[in-house]
């Protein structure tokens, strides 16, 4: 009798996998997005924005979790996620994946 339910539940979930909703335009709505976005002019930061830009990026540690909005191309972007690498040399800092260079960076929070 339990061979019998468990064929039953197999056939229904193999019948549901068809159902699953799939993504023809794979990358589509992303570029929509990235079309939509308002282009913003780069603000220049004050002495003391820059000095606090500096203090938390020399006492960030790879595996911090980190809140950065930086400009990106045309506008400003936000990014939370894990700090990867910290490259002093060429003034890059990874987060997720992403390469933000020191300048382009408009703030930067620790978040705990």
């Amino acid at each position: 009798m339990d061979r019998n339910m468990s064929t039953i539940t197999q056939t229904s979930q193999d019948r549901a996998i068809q159902f699953m909703p799939f993504a023809a335009l794979k990358g589509y709505y992303e570029m929509i997005n990235k079309k939509e976005r308002l282009k913003q002019p780069r603000t220049i930061h004050s002495d003391e924005e820059n000095e606090y830009i500096s203090s938390v990026l020399l006492s960030l540690r790879s595996g911090e979790k980190v809140l950065v909005r930086y400009y990106e191309k045309d506008a400003y972007v936000n990014i939370s996620g894990m700090v990867g690498q910290m490259d002093h040399v060429y003034r890059r800092l990874t987060v997720n994946n992403t390469v933000i260079g020191f300048d382009d960076i408009y703030s930067i929070d620790v978040i705990e």
